[in-house]
């Protein structure tokens, strides 16, 4: 789940907990990286259909990781990436940030409003991985270096909610011209440049259309 959780502590800001992006891009986001996650340790696999590229499970034997267990229980054994996403943005994200919670990357801070409840914060406790994985990204997109499956992987997503400008202090064409490169490379091969080119659009394309019907309701 390195993926996800280095995504989640990127979008999210170390001083006040609040996220970096808007509230229909951060869940869609953490959910492909979780979709991401299970194609990349080969539970699930993408097919081209005739119409469509299919997300179809492979091994639905526990992981070990409550997430991605959580994941292979709820989704089919075959649908299209961009519906896996949709199915899973509501659920991953409170079981990731008590992941963080419990292991000393971040603190919770709850929150209300005339007595209702809101969203908890989620500001940093220990900012050592979220630094690490900002060095990353920094070496990778602005100066250059060639990255691993997991930098590429954690590339394409940041690209898919348009973040990089909000992590990383370079301007940023130059930083949307890199992603851009980084998430249609092939660093590990052919098929693990599909999957990350695929969730990427998908994420973006979910992310899209939630902020679409979010600003017509």
């Amino acid at each position: 789940m390195r993926t996800a959780e280095d995504l989640a502590l990127l979008l999210h800001d170390p001083a006040t907990g609040a996220p970096l992006v808007d509230s229909t891009a951060l869940p869609r986001a953490l959910a492909g990286a979780v979709v991401l996650q299970l194609v990349l340790d080969r539970r699930a696999h993408l097919a081209e259909g005739r119409w469509r590229t299919h997300l179809v499970i492979d091994d639905r034997g526990p992981t070990g990781d409550h997430v991605l267990d959580l994941a292979l229980g709820r989704l089919p054994d075959d649908l299209a990436p961009k519906s896996a996403i949709e199915k899973l943005h509501g659920r991953v994200r409170d079981p990731l940030m008590a992941g963080l919670v419990h292991d000393g990357s971040l603190r919770v801070e709850e929150r209300s409003f005339l007595g209702i409840p809101r969203s908890p914060r989620y500001p940093a406790a220990d900012t050592t991985r979220r630094d690490a994985a900002i060095g990353r990204l920094w070496a990778v997109l602005v100066d250059g270096v060639a990255p691993s499956t997991d930098d590429a992987a954690l590339v394409a997503l940041v690209r898919a909610v348009k973040a990089e400008h909000k992590l990383l202090e370079a301007p940023r064409r130059d930083l949307r011209a890199r992603s851009k490169e980084v998430a249609e490379g092939e660093w590990a091969g052919e098929a693990v440049r599909k999957a990350i080119a695929d969730i990427h659009a998908a994420v973006a394309a979910t992310a899209a259309a939630g902020a679409a019907a979010a600003g017509s309701t």
